[in-house]
Order: structure tokens, then sequence, then C-alpha cells
């Protein structure tokens, strides 16, 4: 049985949840329904470090004038786990096959939506997330045993998550083009409604980064949904890049392995 914060009890004790099991947070997410049409979405993880929700919390409330992103309707501490409840975003994910059909339209307001988001302001974003950032909560994961090494891509099986780690070490890159970024920017992560950006989910890594931490996870995602790097170029003419950084796509698909 779902045992929620008193509050929370009081907000939703006329609601239905339905749970979520598309995603790979470690969240537990429900949709929530109720009367006159209400619909919001209901997140519960653990209050650690590596689980809670309080980043998502804060990207979300930072971001909620400069971007298309859910509000925060609801965020509690409760016996050790957090709750948060945001307003839905109106559209289908962008790995909907009913979108990835038409990769030509998907692929255009992919690109589109990132080099928006890419325009927000850094100058008073309060949320951080550099290489020294990332490496720094990477060695925590490290150390506490939380990273996933069965779930690394095909190219890295057999390498261990400190392999991985020293390896970022050593290669990481000379200097940042630093925007706020998404920080998990895939597919499943943009809301479309009508061909058109209805906005973005899932802002729990958000922050002042490297464009291409973004621009990285955007070519893998199209290179998982449609199996093949043939929309690559098509995504970074849209975006507005001449001249991929090959060596900065790879190095940041190589980091998110660790988280």
């Amino acid at each position: 049985m779902l045992i929620l914060p008193p509050q929370l009890q009081i907000m939703l004790h006329e609601c239905q949840l339905h749970e979520n099991t598309v995603g790979h947070s470690g969240s537990s997410v429900f949709r929530v329904t109720g009367a006159n049409g209400y619909s919001a979405y209901l997140k519960i993880a653990p209050s650690n470090w590596k689980e809670t929700l309080r980043p998502e919390k804060e990207a979300l409330e930072w971001l909620h004038s400069r971007a298309p992103v859910p509000e925060v309707l609801f965020y509690e501490e409760h016996q050790n786990k957090d709750y948060l409840l945001i307003s839905e975003i109106v559209g289908l994910d962008g790995s909907n096959e009913r979108l990835l059909a038409k990769p030509d339209d998907l692929v255009r307001v992919y690109a589109e939506a990132l080099k928006q988001f890419h325009e927000i302001s850094v100058a008073d974003c309060p949320l951080i997330q550099t290489v020294d950032r990332k490496l720094e909560t990477a060695r925590r994961l490290i150390e506490h045993d939380l990273v996933d090494e069965s779930d690394f891509e095909e190219q890295y099986q057999g390498w261990t998550p400190l392999q991985v780690y020293e390896h970022l070490q050593r290669t990481r890159p000379s200097s940042e083009d630093l925007v706020v970024a998404h920080g998990d920017y895939c597919l499943p992560n943009l809301i479309i409604h009508n061909d058109q950006l209805s906005g973005f989910i899932d802002l729990g890594r958000a922050g002042v980064a490297d464009r291409y931490q973004d621009i990285a996870l955007a070519i893998r995602s199209l290179r998982h949904n449609y199996g093949t790097d043939r929309y690559a170029d098509y995504f970074l003419s849209c975006y507005g890049i001449d001249r991929i950084d090959t060596d900065k796509v790879n190095y940041y698909i190589l980091m998110d392995e660790l988280f």
C-alpha cells in the first residue's frame, strides 16, 4: 500500500494513481488523474544523495519562467522518501511510435528544442553540472558501489566503473562551451504536441554544462531509437553545428555510463 505524506493525501484524496513503467529512472512514477480532467505526475524516490528528487525540484523551479517545464505542485521529504508532484505537459514523448514514424519532423523538433533550451542565460543559474562536478559525483557513486556496469554500452562491456572514471580523468576536454544543459537529453524526455515542442521533462541533471553533454546523449538516443546513425547529421544541421566534435560526443556518452 502506498503511504503518502499527510498534506499530499489531502491534495490527492479523490484521485487515482497509475504507475508509469516507461523510463529508466530510479524513481517510482505515477500518473495522477482526478475529477474535471485533473492530471499530474507523482515521483517518489529515496531521500539519499543519489536518488533524491531535490535537484529536479530545484531545476524545475528555476526553469519555470525560462522554459516549458512542469510546474512543481508539491515537494516534501517524508519518512526517508522524496515526494514530487508536478503538472502534466500535454503531448507525446519523443520515443512514441507515431512520432518516430516521421523522423524528419521529429529530428527537426528535437534539435530546435535543444537549441532553444541552450539559449537560456547561464548568468544566474545556480545549478552546476560541469565536468568537475560530474566527475566528483561519479567518484562518490563508484566508492559506494552504485554504478551498474552491466548496463554499459556494448563497446564498454568489460570495463569496470573505475576504469571508466580514470579514462574520463585522462581524456577530459581542454575546454567547456557552457550553456544551461538539460542533462539527460533523450527522446523520451521531450514532449511534442501537434508536431511542435510542448515541454521538457526529467530535469534532475539540468545545470550549467558543456553543450555537448546534451548533444552527445541526443545523438545516442537517436541511434538507440532508430538503430542507425543516419539522423545524426540532420540533427546537427537543425541545431546549427557544421562540424561535430567527435571526441566530446564520445566523452559525454562514456561519462553517462557512471550515472
